[in-house]
């Protein structure tokens, strides 16, 4: 499978077919119809331009957050997955009742939490990095899985107990999951593995008592290399879990 992202109204998809079907569901409500004929994508009316064969749709689209498509042919699928868009989780967490950060106390709220879990995590592997307001844990997927495995290991539980109390300290912060991959093996294997091994973690995290509605989990599989996957090193950094904690203000 490819994995495209939707930053605008449109998509440019020069692999699909004029006629690809349109297939998908879930959160957004039903999706159906022909490429090039119209359908509904992510419960807003959508359509591709045969011609430039792109992605079109009103605004309101931005619901949608990916299109997946299969190995080009004339039966490639065109998958539409209708996922909460930042209003839709912005609500979520409104009504779970978690109070916003004012923009002014963005700073400090993101530092605090960097310090503890820079305390937290130190001698587990994991790497905690700040980018201007948002802080990324890297976990290294030979440290957080067995090999070719999307079970996490046991001797791994105590970092994630760390993620999950550091989190419950900072209620009001949106949790992103991504699960990546080497580039050895197909794309639709690692494309597989990465959502496992990322729904894994999030799924630790729900368990242990972070609410679901602050999370979005993605597999991007092999498409978003951190290094060379020509050397054992670069594999190594490439196989992974990020999760990206980004603060929810008023």
């Amino acid at each position: 499978m490819r994995t495209f992202f939707i930053a605008t109204t449109a998509l440019a998809l020069s692999a699909i077919p004029a006629h690809a079907q349109l297939v998908g569901g879930g959160l957004g409500g039903a999706i159906g119809g022909t490429i090039g004929v119209g359908g509904v994508v992510g419960g807003v009316s959508g359509s591709v331009d045969a011609a430039s064969r792109t992605v079109v749709a009103a605004p309101s689209a931005t619901v949608v957050t990916r299109v997946r498509t299969a190995v080009p042919s004339v039966a490639t699928t065109v998958v539409v997955p209708a996922v909460p868009n930042v209003v839709r989780r912005r609500a979520a967490i409104v009504e779970a009742g978690i109070a916003p950060v004012s923009v002014v106390e963005v700073p400090a709220y993101v530092d605090h939490q960097y310090v503890i879990l820079q305390d937290e995590l130190r001698g587990t592997g994991v790497q905690v990095i700040k980018r201007k307001n948002q802080i990324v844990l890297e976990m290294p997927s030979d440290v957080t899985f067995a090999f070719d495995r999307y079970n996490i290991q046991p001797r791994f539980y105590g970092a994630l107990s760390a993620v999950s109390r550091t989190l419950a300290r900072y209620p009001a912060t949106y949790v992103d999951v991504y699960g990546h991959t080497d580039a050895i093996g197909s794309y639709t294997y690692n494309q597989r593995l990465s959502e496992r091994r990322a729904d894994m973690v999030a799924d630790f995290l729900a368990a242990s008592s972070v609410n679901s509605a602050r999370m979005h989990v993605e597999g991007f599989g092999k498409t978003q290399p951190i290094a060379s996957n020509a050397t054992i090193e670069g594999r190594a950094a490439n196989r992974r879990v990020e999760i990206v904690l980004t603060p929810y203000t008023s």
